[in-house]
């Protein structure tokens, strides 16, 4: 990665974070995915952290679409704390800084780093690593490698995406078009 990352320390690239949204660095060596959340509870911070977590990806010819869902389980006597479904798309030409990639093979899973950022003041609020599988990690290839063979086009890919959000008005309905998803049990305690 080159930097480190601490919880409760600053996120040490200077960033314009989004209110709520995803956000994914894919390189060769590593892959990041930064979920920035302004004003998280106690109760959503263990649910990154800890919880369950389910990923989808919906791949178009110029985006794809990150799907995302973390979940403490349900305790009797204690209400189930969730960071809901949430969509993020994620464009091969507009990530900079880095050189696009994914490591691994065809049919390899791969580690993905996962930063959960206060919006609010770029302060790190948790980390935490999720292995990939093969089925993710190669739907992920394959849409890296269809968007790197059209030319860069912000209109193109703008106009995919919002058709894409004509059709879904929410994620549960974008859902319906996820290629690969990935269910991954909550952390032992």
């Amino acid at each position: 990665m080159g930097y480190s990352l601490e919880v409760g320390a600053p996120y040490p690239k200077e960033v314009n974070w989004p209110k709520s949204a995803a956000n994914l660095v894919l390189s060769k060596a590593y892959v990041e995915i930064i979920y920035a959340f302004d004003g998280l509870t106690p109760d959503e911070r263990a649910a990154f952290n800890t919880g369950a977590a389910a990923f989808a990806i919906v791949p178009g010819d110029r985006h794809l679409m990150w799907c995302y869902r973390f979940e403490v389980p349900t305790r009797p006597g204690i209400q189930s704390a969730s960071l809901g479904w949430g969509d993020s798309p994620w464009e091969a030409h507009r990530q900079r800084d880095r050189v696009v990639g994914v490591p691994g093979r065809e049919g390899e899973p791969f580690p993905a780093y996962m930063v959960l950022v206060d919006s609010g003041t770029g302060i790190v609020e948790g980390l935490r690593v999720a292995d990939l599988d093969e089925g993710i990690a190669d739907e992920i290839r394959g849409a890296v490698a269809r968007q790197l063979a059209f030319p860069h086009d912000d209109a193109a890919a703008s106009r995919e995406i919002n058709a894409l959000y004509q059709r879904h008005p929410s994620t549960q309905s974008l859902l319906t078009e996820a290629t690969a998803g990935q269910l991954i049990p909550a952390l032992e305690n």
